[in-house]
């Protein structure tokens, strides 16, 4: 498949909460029944990415990639796929544990090793330079194989009351979703994520078992965002150049030129439109369309005696590639700030785009996917919050001002996650970005109860 941004709105739905879930008609429920617990001593006794202590020099990708080399059938056979998918979902109290012992054999236990590789190199970056949009990427695909096969495992862990393993499976997923950031193209940054949201599943499991330590200072060690995607953000600059290649601004082109640079354009299905040719035919029609094309062109730099030797569908053509680039960098610059603050900006970017390609709309989900990971992990840290406190007082909080701990906000809004206590039950909730207010994987509600 190509890897391009504008492949993301499919593979999108790679990041939608995997566990099994009470999902109303409005909102995802999460209830947790927990028991009080103080935070472990020395506080970090548990954490959950591997930690340089534990790391080896290395190539985790390669690492990665001999899991399927141990045991294919086990990865790619039909019926242990379609058991996987029931073993990932049904209740955790019916998972046949002596049947899993030893889930996944020295497949997974490769998994374990190369997540703890110092380093990911997925060794595409010539590769990107030279193809461009048409950059096939097979192996993040299968990242998504292993992760799916790690939480069965967690899950297994979790329900024998296996902490410390559990734990350790935990440390390799999230190891797994932090080597995906260091993926060049936001599709596989966005794999990353997906991974991270099937390893919060078993980890909401876990709290909720009797015994489970407190994990809040754990949660509070993970970086944030957890996953990256400003390298990503680099190469997705990066694939515009070869993508472009052909549309040369040097010289006038032949009938068979802009032939040939339409037809390799219509072979990529990424139009925003239609067919490029059916839109080229009705605008270079359009007198002002193509001097308005050119007035753009003239200020970018090519020199006026040059531009009007080229016949209206190069100019419209060039004029498209400049405001696909334009557009794309006014996306990108919105890398680095708060997801509550793109999709703010966004909204200025996101009308009027060009033809070719039109980053802006899956970018926002890019950065949605990337702050729904980090309001799950934000979430899970209230939880384990409100455990410290009813170790220390033996009831829960009336208000989130009363924990002592600090607690992070909210990544869609900026503001802190409502809060409220209704009897014996709190209820926590976050908030949806704009446009999602009625989409359940985007309206998180966490139910909490003190186990006496």
């Amino acid at each position: 498949m190509y890897r391009s941004i504008v492949c993301l709105p499919a593979l999108f739905a790679l990041a939608i909460p995997c566990r099994a879930e009470e999902v109303g008609p409005n909102e995802t429920l999460v209830r947790f029944h927990v028991s009080a617990a103080p935070a472990p001593d020395p506080v970090l006794k548990h954490v959950l990415l591997p930690e340089l202590k534990d790391s080896t020099p290395g190539n985790a990708v390669h690492g990665y990639l001999v899991c399927f080399m141990e045991q294919q059938k086990f990865f790619f056979d039909k019926e242990a796929l379609e058991r996987r998918e029931e073993l990932a979902t049904m209740p955790l109290d019916k998972l046949p544990v002596q049947e899993l012992q030893n889930y996944g054999g020295s497949a997974l236990k490769q998994a374990d090793w190369a997540a703890r590789l110092d380093k990911a190199d997925w060794q595409i970056l010539l590769k990107l330079k030279e193809e461009g949009i048409r950059l096939l990427i097979p192996d993040v695909q299968e990242m998504r194989l292993l992760a799916r096969a790690l939480k069965v495992r967690f899950r297994v862990e979790v329900a024998e009351h296996r902490f410390d393993d559990a734990l350790r499976t935990a440390q390799t997923m999230f190891g797994m979703s932090r080597h995906l950031g260091e993926h060049i193209t936001f599709i596989g940054n966005m794999v990353g994520m997906a991974i991270g949201v099937h390893a919060t599943g078993p980890l909401e499991e876990m709290i909720n078992e009797p015994g489970c330590p407190n994990l809040y200072w754990a949660l509070t060690y993970l970086p944030s965002p957890l996953v990256r995607v400003d390298v990503g953000a680099q190469g997705e600059r990066m694939w515009m150049e070869p993508t472009f290649r052909g549309l040369d601004d040097s010289a006038p082109w032949t009938a068979g030129q802009l032939d040939d640079v339409i037809t390799r354009f219509e072979e990529l299905d990424s139009l925003s439109v239609g067919t490029l040719r059916g839109w080229l035919d009705a605008r270079v029609k359009d007198e002002g369309a193509v001097a308005a094309a050119r007035a753009r062109l003239a200020e970018g730099g090519i020199p006026q005696d040059r531009l009007k030797r080229f016949p209206a569908g190069q100019v419209l053509l060039l004029d498209e590639k400049r405001a696909c680039q334009a557009r794309h960098d006014e996306m990108i610059k919105l890398v680095h700030l708060p997801a509550w603050q793109v999709s703010a900006l966004a909204d200025k970017v996101t009308s009027n785009g060009p033809i070719l390609f039109d980053l802006a709309p899956a970018f926002v989900k890019v950065r949605w996917a990337q702050a729904r990971l980090d309001q799950r992990i934000a979430l899970l840290r209230h939880v384990e919050a409100l455990r410290l406190y009813a170790a220390e007082h033996g009831t829960l909080p009336a208000k989130l001002s009363e924990i002592s701990v600090p607690l992070p906000l909210d990544p869609f809004c900026g503001q802190p996650f409502h809060y409220e206590v209704n009897g014996a039950t709190a209820h926590l909730r976050g908030t949806p970005p704009k446009g999602e207010e009625k989409n359940p994987a985007f309206n998180l509600h966490y139910e909490v109860r003190l186990r006496k």
